[in-house]
This record gives structure tokens, C-alpha cells and sequence, in this order.
């Protein structure tokens, strides 16, 4: 795992390599791989800028070997809880 990745934040330049990142793995089977899935949430008629309730996809990341969706993945309402 040879490559490094340059990123530029306010004129101060830093190397990231993958080796020294932390993996991210599913809550419940400890799998490193996932697959982008959409929810969907209605919006109501009140709150849509058409007047009409619809739904509206959001894209989150299920495990590939179980299903599971980490917490960490699921959008946040602005209370900090979950949408």
C-alpha cells in the first residue's frame, strides 16, 4: 500500500496513506464492505415547494455481507437525532 494522498486545507499540505487510517466496519458482522442503497422519506404538501407530497431518496450504505446499515450511516435530524 504504497500510495499517499495529498490534500490541501488553508495553504498547509498533508499526507495521508491508507495503511494508517482506520477501517470502517458493519456494527453487527464486523464486515468491511458496503453497497450504496436509497431510502426514501415523504415530505408533506406543506413542506414541499410543489404543494404536492412526494418522496425523496437518500442515499445510505448497507453491509454487502449481512444488510446491516451502521447508525453512523443513517441521516441526522437537526436535533441530533435520527431523521
Amino acid at each position: 500500500m504504497g500510495k499517499e494522498f495529498k490534500m490541501n486545507n488553508d495553504s498547509a499540505q498533508v499526507s495521508i496513506k491508507p495503511e494508517d487510517l482506520k477501517d470502517v466496519l458493519c456494527d453487527k458482522c464486523e464486515n468491511q464492505t458496503f453497497i450504496q442503497v436509497s431510502m426514501f422519506k415523504k415530505i408533506s404538501a406543506i413542506l414541499s415547494p410543489n404543494g404536492q407530497e412526494s418522496m425523496i431518496p437518500i442515499q445510505v450504505y448497507k453491509c454487502d455481507e449481512c444488510g446491516h446499515i451502521n447508525e453512523a450511516f443513517l441521516p441526522k435530524s437537526p436535533s441530533g437525532g435520527l431523521a
